[in-house]
């Protein structure tokens, strides 16, 4: 049993890489940083971001045309927040309130990471500027994500090792 949710969880986080990866297609865009109003632009339906002062919560989507993110955290966790929502859209999860989780076992949240995680930092362009004179935080930089998030994006891509400095 454990088997089958194994490969079923898999399948569908291939199926969410993909998805992210064919936004990315769609919206012509061939280099870091990922320009989010661009992907938003060559969505099917129009969906709405708005900022606001949400206190601690990150950011919350209603239904399949609202995404709300907190105005208080920086640029790089809007970003994340903005994809990570946008993910449970498309996916069709539509829960309301959420916190983000790197290491959540639930699987409506660990697919709105790695949705968010491959439209930030797609694979494609992250082994092309991935190199051993790259560091965590230039890459980061480059790509509009925080360290952690790169940290862990690389690690599970493992790429994490063709970098030549962790500071």
């Amino acid at each position: 049993m454990r088997e089958q949710t194994d490969d079923y969880l898999n399948s569908s986080f291939g199926f969410v890489k993909k998805l992210a990866r064919n936004l990315i297609k769609k919206s012509k865009i061939k280099e870091p940083p990922i320009n989010l109003n661009n992907v938003f632009k060559n969505l099917d339906n129009y969906i709405e971001v708005k900022s606001a002062d949400l206190g601690s919560e990150d950011g919350f989507s209603i239904g399949s045309d609202l995404i709300n993110y907190n105005s208080t955290t920086s640029r790089v966790r809007q970003r994340f927040t903005v994809a990570h929502e946008l993910g449970h859209i498309l996916l069709g999860h539509n829960n309301r309130s959420r916190v983000i989780d790197y290491n959540s076992k639930d699987t409506n949240e660990q697919q709105a990471n790695i949705f968010a995680s491959e439209l930030l930092a797609p694979l494609q362009m992250l082994k092309k500027e991935c190199s051993f004179s790259e560091s965590l935080t230039s890459l980061a930089d480059k790509f509009l994500v925080s360290k952690d998030m790169m940290q862990w994006r690389l690690k599970s891509c493992g790429l994490d090792s063709r970098l030549g400095s962790w500071k």
